[in-house]
């Protein structure tokens, strides 16, 4: 086999193989950064945040492990996928049970492969809706200038006298607990999101290694031929 493809096949079966390592670790990742506590203990300690423009600090933590971990999972299943595409036999009549068990599992592969894809800019939503609830709540006073001009006029002299005069009008909305509520709200629905997105990429592991696991003589060697090619035992596949 060609070098490079030989290096791919290692790569992938090593990907292969890791599949459920990765989704211990990301079971302990999930216990340690979510804790079992409800919704409304949460919210209660996202409300005090609101004080400041600061952002959640929290929340900012558990995006940029969903990212991480979302990008991991992609190349992972990139390599699985690979080393399948490298195992797949030359296209010939009959004999292609194997072949459709490597189609669907690659299929499989795929679609939990566009979802991860999908996550590592989901963060983006996320710090638009919050930073449109903190333009409402901490938005800057406004400044309005007015000017008046006068003239004087003694004897054969005018003076032409020009005053300013500037006042300051509050930015903030009247509806300034609701804007709160709301920051609070986007903080806890950006956690729920983030809890679950780390499941989903950790199922997503679990999912392939049990594919992998499951079918991984038909995955290897679709039509039983062996590394040369030749078929060792046809009927050995039903």
């Amino acid at each position: 086999m060609d070098p490079q493809l030989s290096s791919l096949v290692d790569t992938g079966l090593q990907s292969i193989e890791s599949m459920l390592a990765n989704s211990a670790r990301l079971t302990e990742a999930i216990g340690t950064n979510f804790p079992a506590v409800s919704l409304e203990e949460v919210a209660a300690s996202f409300a005090k945040i609101p004080d400041s423009q600061a952002a959640n600090a929290n929340i900012a933590k558990l995006g940029s492990l969903v990212r991480e971990e979302a990008a991991i999972g992609s190349t992972m299943f990139r390599n699985a996928e690979m080393w399948l595409r490298i195992k797949s036999p030359a296209v010939s009549d009959g004999n292609n049970f194997g072949v459709d068990v490597q189609n669907y599992v690659l299929s499989e592969l795929e679609k939990m492969r566009a979802a991860m894809e999908g996550m590592v800019s989901t963060g983006k939503d996320y710090h638009w809706g919050r930073a449109a609830a903190i333009d409402k709540l901490f938005c800057d006073e406004k400044a309005e200038t007015s000017s008046s001009e006068s003239t004087e006029v003694e004897g054969d002299k005018t003076t032409a006298k020009k005053s300013n005069s500037t006042s300051k009008k509050s930015g903030k909305p009247a509806a300034y607990a609701d804007y709160k509520a709301y920051l609070t709200e986007v903080d806890v629905k950006q956690y729920t999101l983030c809890f679950n997105q780390l499941n989903e990429i950790r199922n997503n592991y679990l999912r392939a290694h049990l594919l992998f696991s499951k079918n991984m003589k038909r995955l290897g060697d679709p039509r039983g031929e062996g590394e040369d090619g030749r078929t060792a035992n046809v009927m050995s596949m039903f």
